[in-house]
């Protein structure tokens, strides 16, 4: 269980098609106070229409009162959110629409005071929150600044509401403040749990996440330089190092030095000592064109049935999060590292269909012990899993609680990179972002004119 804070896809960070929601966020409270000043003023100057409205406000308790604000908020954000994702995603944007639809109706109902507005406003708001949390659990949304200040807001109101106290005496109106003062921050704990159980340690996202094809013999290859102790090699900073940034054409933006290579999750290892060697000119220029030229070579496989025409096959259950795709001919052939023969390939199953996330190129049987190649030097480095439990070439599991499931057997992979097409943190090259990262990255890309099915 972890949670990141910052940096691309951390809950503080929030990708643009969720910034109209934040203006809106800012924006409801003001508006409302604005107006609500208004009205004060009108009434104060003979209005008696305004001043019916202002006391029938007055007469509302405490909890009807935070319970009208965080509906119009509620409203206001869902509402700012449904044009960015009504292309991308239209189911989500859908739910934005009954939500806020559903949060206005709460509103005037709780406005006119009408019985039941405490239940019905819980009702509203509880199936806003549960349905947010259950799409961080599920991996369809991350985490983000937006949503964890938004979620905040109305589970704060819920747990408001839960106190029974009507009146608008005195000490009870201080005793909701009080209340809601409380709320707060075990609503903003509440949330950032959610997001810690749903963020990158969740093992729901790691199923079966990354894989070799049928390694009968691959057990054999592990040495004692593939030792799982190579894990905390996760943005290294080498003093003295240059940093630099290299341009490339994959969605994931440029290869960065110092590298970060990922947070190797269990099971996982590089498949070489950690490599702390800054890259030369050439070696520069040969990772970029190793990241370029396998970018164009996927391109067709953007469309999952062109990748089955072509002889690649699931070898994870599909249906996860994350199916891996492997060539067995193009694997077999040997190919160590060539763009126009790669291994395997990655996809994320999104609302949208599956989405290509990742090439991947495996080490063959054949190069035995040999060290992998790095043309790129420590930019292109390999990495291999020593849990995976397979049967009959397709990984069924892991062996995490100490066995593989029945029928099958624990391999260690051989060496193995990715190069990647989605934009996940860490650039091109990255090792493990994680599959929380690599999903979010997948949702992060244009909707293709001709949606995949599921991988």
């Amino acid at each position: 269980m972890s949670l990141q804070l910052t940096g691309s896809g951390g809950v503080l960070s929030m990708p643009a098609e969720h910034v109209p929601g934040l203006v809106a966020l800012a924006a409801v409270p003001v508006v409302v106070w604005l107006v609500v000043c208004g009205c004060r003023w009108l009434a104060s100057r003979g209005e008696t229409s305004v001043t019916r409205w202002v006391r029938h406000i007055d007469t509302l308790s405490f909890p009807a009162q935070a319970a009208l604000v965080a509906s119009l908020v509620g409203a206001g954000v869902h509402a700012a959110l449904v044009p960015s994702h009504w292309v991308e995603d239209r189911t989500r944007a859908l739910l934005f629409v009954a939500d806020a639809v559903g949060l206005l109706l709460v509103f005037g109902w709780t406005l006119a005071a009408r019985r039941g507005w405490r239940l019905l406003n819980l009702g509203v708001l509880i199936a806003t929150v549960v349905t947010y949390a259950f799409y961080l659990l599920s991996d369809r949304e991350s985490l983000d600044l937006l949503g964890l200040l938004t979620t905040t807001v109305e589970l704060s109101v819920v747990l408001l509401l839960l106190d029974p106290g009507p009146s608008v005496a005195p000490p009870v109106a201080r005793r909701g403040r009080w209340t809601a003062v409380a709320a707060v921050p075990v609503a903003l704990v509440a949330i950032l749990a959610t997001g810690a159980v749903a963020g990158p340690g969740n093992a729901s996202s790691h199923h079966g996440d990354h894989l070799a094809a049928d390694h009968h013999d691959a057990e054999n290859h592990a040495a004692g330089d593939h030792a799982a102790g190579d894990h905390g090699t996760a943005g290294m900073a080498m003093e003295g190092a240059e940093a630099l940034t290299l341009e490339t054409t994959s969605p994931a933006g440029p290869i960065t030095w110092p590298q970060d290579t990922g947070e190797m999750g269990p099971g996982m290892a590089m498949a070489d000592h950690v490599c702390t060697t800054p890259p030369t000119a050439s070696q520069q220029r040969a990772a970029v064109q190793l990241v370029d030229e396998t970018v164009a070579a996927v391109e067709p496989y953007k469309s999952l049935d062109a990748a089955r025409n072509a002889g690649y096959v699931p070898v994870t259950p599909t249906g996860l999060k994350i199916v891996h795709y492997v060539n067995p001919t193009t694997y077999l052939q040997g190919s160590e590292l060539d763009p126009a023969a790669i291994a395997s390939l990655v996809y994320v199953n999104t609302t949208h269909g599956a989405v290509l996330s990742a090439a991947m190129y495996i080490q063959p049987l054949t190069a035995g012990d040999q060290r992998p190649p790095r043309p790129g030097g420590c930019l292109t480095q390999w990495h291999l899993h020593t849990n995976l439990c397979f049967s009959a070439g397709v990984v069924v599991g892991t062996d995490d609680d100490g066995s593989c499931p029945a029928g099958s057997s624990k391999q260690v992979t051989q060496p193995m990179m990715h190069v990647w097409v989605a934009p996940v943190p860490g650039g091109p090259l990255t090792q493990d972002p994680g599959g929380h990262a690599e999903v979010v990255a997948a949702y992060r890309l244009p909707v293709l004119d001709t949606p995949n099915g599921t991988a």
